[in-house]
């Protein structure tokens, strides 16, 4: 399975800064395969939704919660 690490974060705000669109898109996919593949299909479609514009079809007000350990 694979891990969304503070490298991977890192790396993704790293690929924004030095307008490196290929690299961004790479890394926002990587984690939203990670989510996927960890079940988390609702954050990967988030995701996914961004990436690919479907984002702007959907409503503009939506809640979602953070997990408390």
């Amino acid at each position: 399975m694979k891990c969304i690490s503070a490298v991977t974060i890192g790396k993704l705000i790293e690929a924004h800064i030095e307008h490196d669109e290929q690299k961004f898109i790479s890394y926002a996919n990587f984690i939203a395969e990670a989510y996927g593949e960890a079940g988390e299909e609702r954050k990967a479609k988030i995701i996914r939704s961004k990436l690919d514009g479907t984002y702007k079809n959907q409503p503009k007000v939506t809640l979602d919660s953070c997990e408390k350990k």
